[in-house]
């Protein structure tokens, strides 16, 4: 089985709120630009094929938040996510303004990350969940 095939695409419609997918939207396009700046010093950077990883799992992102989804597992984007949500609740905690609502980041990007499962068996399930709501709401409105 392919990497392709165990990859499950999730619709962020009801499993994040409209300010919530905005803040990690701004979060991913500001590391993403940032990240893909810096690699213009790779020969400079610790670790640069790690460094290519995480900006491609960023570019990933960035495309599928457009189309409010995205696929899992992604195992670097998780782990990128990850560490980002620890920064900004770092920021926030310190002082350091991250030009947003702390609370609002905080719950955005915990909220995220969690949906970034590493396995897409969680993301299956809810997949068929909303087929089914849709299947009973459409029964329910009158259709045979």
């Amino acid at each position: 089985m392919s990497r392709h095939e165990r990859e499950v695409r999730v619709r962020l419609d009801g499993l994040l709120s409209e300010g919530q997918l905005e803040i990690v939207r701004e979060i991913v396009f500001c590391q993403l630009i940032g990240m893909a700046g810096d690699l213009r010093l790779l020969n400079k950077l610790p670790d640069p094929k790690r460094a290519v990883r995480e900006v491609a799992a960023l570019g990933r992102l960035a495309f599928w938040l457009e189309y409010r989804e995205i696929l899992v597992p992604d195992r670097i984007a998780r782990e990128v996510m990850l560490r980002l949500a620890r920064e900004v609740d770092g920021m926030n905690e310190e002082g350091e303004s991250t030009g947003g609502d702390p609370a609002a980041e905080h719950h955005a990007m915990w909220a995220f990350v969690n949906l970034l499962s590493d396995w897409p068996a969680a993301a299956e399930v809810e997949v068929a969940f909303r087929k089914r709501q849709t299947s009973a709401e459409s029964k329910a409105g009158g259709e045979k």
